[in-house]
């Protein structure tokens, strides 16, 4: 499986995973699925999450994930909620304990690592969520932790680009109208929406102090290193991680 390390804060742990490139691509099961909701393959699943828990050192069952309802409700990881788990409706998780590792889970959405001077935050940005606010709303819950926005930084992973992200016009003029970054045209010049660009725009105006963005498509990825509901809707999930160094209490 692709493992992409993501340079995002001293004593942070980041990552990027995604389906392995030189593997088959069946219609259900292709290397590098971390969800275990889509495919329905447990054992496969479990070496998957085994190798990348090694790659990046932080055991499978420590992960944090989520239950993604395209909105722009936020959990909080605090010293009460058990390591590794599962948090259920929501789009965004935000921690200050340390050693508590964040997972978001995407095949064409927006996954968005945060980290600042104390807190750490994963994010789902779907069309729904950009149109919410999950990121606003992410960035509101690290500051109730104790860092502003000037202190985050920020990282935009593999997303479908504005040059596949076809949309009917009228959606596509409701997005931009509240999110104009977000306006693109297809390769083949018919309506899109750049998610990446609107969330990277949302994170700037908020005075995120550093905002990056992976320059990839995963849709029409050269390498076909991602996961994309695009190309089949029975596709597995690639996951952004990421973590303030430490033992997870």
């Amino acid at each position: 499986m692709l493992v992409h390390d993501v340079d995002l804060a001293d004593g942070v742990g980041a990552w990027f995973t995604g389906r392995d490139p030189s593997g088959p691509r069946p219609r259900v099961g292709a290397p590098g699925n971390l969800s275990h909701r889509r495919p329905h393959e447990p054992a496969v699943l479990a070496r998957t999450r085994d190798a990348v828990g090694r790659r990046i050192g932080r055991a499978p069952g420590t992960w944090h994930t989520m239950h993604q309802v395209h909105g722009d409700a936020v959990g909080v990881i605090d010293a009460t909620v058990p390591v590794g788990a599962e948090v259920r409706g929501v789009d965004a998780l935000v921690t200050d304990q340390p050693g508590r590792t964040l997972a978001v889970a995407v095949a064409d959405c927006v996954p968005v690592l945060l980290a600042g001077a104390t807190t750490v935050a994963a994010v789902h940005a779907g069309r729904r969520g950009v149109q919410t606010g999950v990121v606003p709303a992410a960035l509101a819950a690290m500051a109730v932790l104790g860092d502003d926005a000037g202190a985050v930084r920020a990282v935009v992973g593999p997303a479908i680009g504005g040059c596949c992200y076809e949309v009917p016009a009228d959606l596509q003029a409701e997005v931009v109208a509240e999110h104009p970054a977000a306006a693109a045209r297809t390769t083949w010049g018919t309506p899109a929406l750049d998610l990446g660009a609107a969330v990277q725009a949302d994170l700037e105006r908020a005075g995120v102090g550093s905002v990056r963005r992976l320059a990839t498509c995963t849709r029409c990825d050269p390498e076909q290193r991602w996961f994309s509901h695009r190309v089949d809707p029975a596709t597995g999930r690639q996951f952004g991680l990421v973590v303030r160094e430490g033992a997870a209490a």
